[in-house]
């Protein structure tokens, strides 16, 4: 259908490698219904899991409207990786929606943190990826997946915790008091739960992040160490990211879930960020990135 088209209600989907967040307004963005279910990356669960993900929270959270009265937009992780966004795009089409569309959960991180404006968007989620925007340029830097980025994701703080977690039960340093917490969390043993570990996956050792801010409020050093470098290889994504626009601008905000730790992250990044800069966080949801862009929509 092309053209102009006429709908009611906006849906807008933000899915990522651990959450996928799904959020149903009216058109002058008033909520009505919000769901929040599990990971939804192709790349990394497989493009049935996100078409399972997205088939549950689209009739769960539409339930009772008429899908022809909605425009949808859904911001996938992963979702440029391939073929799948054209696989997603095609799911969508058999909701009957009065118009749809796909992109990656990052064109939600810009419509939401830059607005159309200049500058650096992160995400510092599950992964890592900044995007520097200069009026119609656009240029990545870091988002290349856990095997490959050194640090500055959830991932990789989680990936530390257990690291560290395990040097203190093998005697080569590490902390006991990141041991015990991750071992509160899993209810049993370090050493019993490798196998949960690996058959969770990246977002499931990025679950485990919190674990190493909650031990540094608790004034644990080995999770000063590991905030700290993370916080370096974060902060050269950014600077790579600044460089492209030849450090013309100076506006870096931060969006993901790694923003909830922004009062203990600002002191760290700020070191090792170059020049001059407005560093933010961002509180707004990602998935209201969705939203606006589900309004723009004018053919699907």
């Amino acid at each position: 259908m092309e053209g102009n088209v006429v709908y009611k209600y906006l849906l807008g989907i933000d899915g990522g490698g651990t959450k996928t967040e799904f959020l149903l307004t009216d058109l002058n963005g008033k909520e009505i219904r919000r769901l929040i279910l599990g990971a939804s990356n192709p790349v990394s669960t497989g493009i049935e899991n996100t078409y399972s993900v997205l088939n549950d929270g689209i009739k769960e959270i539409c339930k009772g409207f008429n899908f022809s009265e909605i425009s949808a937009y859904a911001g996938i992780a992963g979702a440029k990786s391939s073929d799948n966004k054209h696989f997603i795009n095609t799911f969508l089409s058999k909701f009957g929606f009065a118009s749809y569309s796909c992109s990656s959960d990052v064109d939600l991180a810009l419509e939401v943190a830059l607005k159309g404006e200049n500058g650096v968007a992160v995400i510092m989620g599950t992964g890592i990826v900044a995007f520097a925007r200069s009026g119609e340029t656009l240029h990545r830097t870091g988002g290349r997946g856990y095997m490959i980025d050194k640090g500055g994701s959830g991932f990789h703080f989680g990936s530390d915790a257990f690291n560290c977690a395990f040097e203190f039960i093998e005697g080569r340093g590490g902390s006991e008091t990141i041991l015990k917490l991750v071992e509160k969390r899993f209810g049993k043993s370090l050493e019993s739960s490798v196998a949960e570990i690996y058959d969770g996956g990246a977002s499931f050792v990025a679950s485990f992040a919190s674990v190493v801010f909650e031990a540094f409020m608790l004034g644990d050093s080995s999770a000063c160490e590991i905030i700290d470098r993370n916080a370096y290889e974060a902060a050269k994504i950014i600077n790579g990211a600044r460089k492209s626009l030849g450090n013309n601008e100076n506006r870096i905000v931060i969006c993901g879930g790694l923003c909830k730790q922004k009062e203990i992250l600002y002191p760290f990044l700020e070191k090792y960020i170059d020049g001059d800069f407005l560093l933010e966080f961002l509180d707004e949801p990602i998935v209201n990135g969705a939203i606006s862009l589900a309004g723009r929509i004018n053919k699907c």
